[in-house]
């Protein structure tokens, strides 16, 4: 995966401080982020608008994003340089792997991907994986690992038994399917399409499970 020059030019314009190194198909540096938890959509939201909202964050931390890698899940691999997610793990008395990164390599676990997934640009792939990602860690080094499972992070296992748990509850909320104004299965208290209607609408036909009784 190698960077479009328009790639290359936004990169260099919101995040100076991350640098594109194409010889070896890297981004490497500081990843400068301003994101909150907006409650009523579930989602991180991202930039100063997000200051109003619930438990607004700014934080900075070193990254290095290798665009011809890619982890478990089919996403390039990120990983953490700094050496703050050892240290939260340490104060959360937690594993690494219980902050989202692979136990082998230390690579972030970015979320599942399927085959048909569509292919993110790199400012989607900042905006929708990256940073809400460490926001998250963030929010866990602020607010501990019981306030970041409970907002953020459903807990499923890692590697394919966690994919598999994905797909078994995201079927099982497409074969009941609601309306976009019912309540959310999962039971959320939010409405349908403000919680789980896009994981369903975003889940491939052949990836979804029977899910019987």
């Amino acid at each position: 995966m190698k960077l479009t020059d328009k790639e290359i030019e936004w990169l260099e314009l919101y995040f100076p401080n991350l640098q594109y190194q194409s010889n070896s198909s890297k981004i490497v540096g500081e990843l400068d982020f301003c994101a909150a938890y907006h409650n009523e959509s579930g989602k991180v939201i991202i930039g100063d608008s997000a200051k109003k909202t619930y438990r607004f964050i700014r934080d900075v931390f070193e990254i290095e994003i290798c665009l011809s890698s890619f982890d478990g899940n089919g996403w390039p691999k990120v990983y953490e340089i700094g050496g703050r997610h050892r240290q939260i793990a340490k104060r959360c008395n937690v594993k690494i792997i219980d902050l989202h990164f692979y136990s082998d390599d230390n690579a972030c676990c970015l979320g599942l991907k399927f085959p048909d997934n569509k292919s993110l640009s790199i400012r989607s792939f900042l905006e929708e994986l990256v940073i809400p990602f460490f926001y998250r860690l963030s929010y866990t080094e602020t607010f501990g690992i019981a306030a970041s499972r409970k907002d953020l992070w459903g807990e499923y296992s890692h590697g394919k038994k966690g994919q598999l748990e994905y797909l078994m509850e995201i079927s099982n909320f497409a074969n009941q399917n609601p309306s976009r104004n019912d309540p959310c299965p999962c039971g959320s208290g939010k409405k349908y399409k403000r919680c789980h209607l896009d994981a369903v609408e975003s889940l491939p036909r052949s990836s979804r499970v029977v899910v019987r009784e």
